[in-house]
């Protein structure tokens, strides 16, 4: 099945998608100005980089398809008021890890749903979900030497 014979599937699960990046992107880059995290801070960085990028990609195609994004600064807002609560870093990590199994499912669906589930911005979507999975469990397992090397070969090879 694809967006021409479900757009309303489609629709929901981009307009999810975009303002799921635009959220990632506020509240890694609050967390990356707070000095409570300045030891991640690189990480941090790069995270919110990789959402930023993933945000800017998607949006043509939710302009494409004429999805009315209402007021775009709410996902941000929301990401900066969680960015700010503070906590551990292995309490992050965890929750970040756990989070991302159905984004990374949704992503999987919204491909599958569109009309060219190879345009690069899907692609990309999957990929950096994996990227940082990848990054969330090499931090978790204590290979924080390895870790954010998954997050800077992303963004070197990414669309």
């Amino acid at each position: 099945m694809n967006d021409a014979e479900n757009p309303s599937m489609y629709a929901e699960l981009l307009l999810e998608a975009y303002e799921g990046e635009l959220f990632g992107r506020a509240i890694f880059s609050e967390m990356a100005a707070r000095d409570e995290w300045r030891e991640h801070r690189d990480a941090l960085e790069l995270l919110a980089t990789i959402e930023g990028r993933t945000a800017a990609a998607l949006r043509p195609l939710v302009d494409a398809a004429g999805i009315d994004i209402g007021d775009d600064d709410e996902p941000r807002r929301r990401g900066v008021e969680l960015g700010a609560l503070g906590g551990s870093w292995d309490g992050f990590l965890k929750a970040l890890s756990d989070g991302l199994v159905p984004f990374l499912a949704n992503f999987v669906r919204l491909r599958e749903v569109a009309a060219n589930p190879h345009d690069p911005a899907l692609v990309a979507l999957v990929a950096h979900e994996q990227a940082i999975s990848a990054f969330a469990q090499l931090e978790i397992a204590g290979h924080r030497d390895v870790s954010t090397a998954v997050l800077s070969r992303y963004l070197e090879n990414a669309p």
